[in-house]
């Protein structure tokens, strides 16, 4: 019988992971059984009841990956209840025109499975740690450095998951 809550996400350079385990330490504070992993660590749906699926935004855009790992398995995602969240620096002001952009970066997911909830949170930026190519796009787009993650808001937005889990 499945009775896990799977978090799964995909991320470039730890920001993202971060988000994910901290979802799941508080989904495991509520006292769910959890395990947060890689798109690439997880190889069967079949012990989880739910998942939490999420991605930073890169280029507007998730992470191809996170696209294929719902194309991929689609047909069982559909069968259980399916919260997305993404993470990313533009929704930093918190402006309506920001989240709603980064909202945007999921419609393609949720055409293929609808989600009971959507997260869309601020990341953190190292440049230090980029690809030359990614320090470009940074400079071109003058993305400001520094941690802007607000743990405080992913864990109530995993309680809010939680609930609409429980309900679904």
């Amino acid at each position: 019988m499945a009775d896990r809550i799977l978090v799964a996400y995909a991320t470039r350079y730890g920001s993202t992971a971060d988000v994910a385990e901290a979802i799941g330490d508080e989904l495991r504070k509520a006292g769910e059984t959890v395990d947060v992993r890689p798109f690439t660590d997880i190889a069967d749906l079949s012990p989880y009841r739910a998942a939490v699926i999420g991605s930073p935004i890169y280029m507007g855009r998730w992470l191809p990956e996170s696209q294929v790992f719902i194309e991929k398995n689609q047909q069982f995602l559909r069968t259980i209840p399916v919260a997305y969240f993404a993470v990313g620096l533009t929704v930093k002001e918190g402006t309506h025109e920001f989240i709603r952009k980064a909202e945007a970066s999921m419609d393609q997911v949720r055409l293929l499975v609808q989600a009971v909830e959507v997260g869309v949170f601020p990341g953190k930026l190292e440049t230090g740690r980029l690809t030359i190519a990614d320090r470009a796009i940074v400079k071109l787009i003058r993305a400001e450095a520094g941690d802007f993650r607000d743990l405080a808001a992913v864990r109530a937005w995993a309680q809010a998951v939680r609930e609409k889990i429980a309900q679904a």
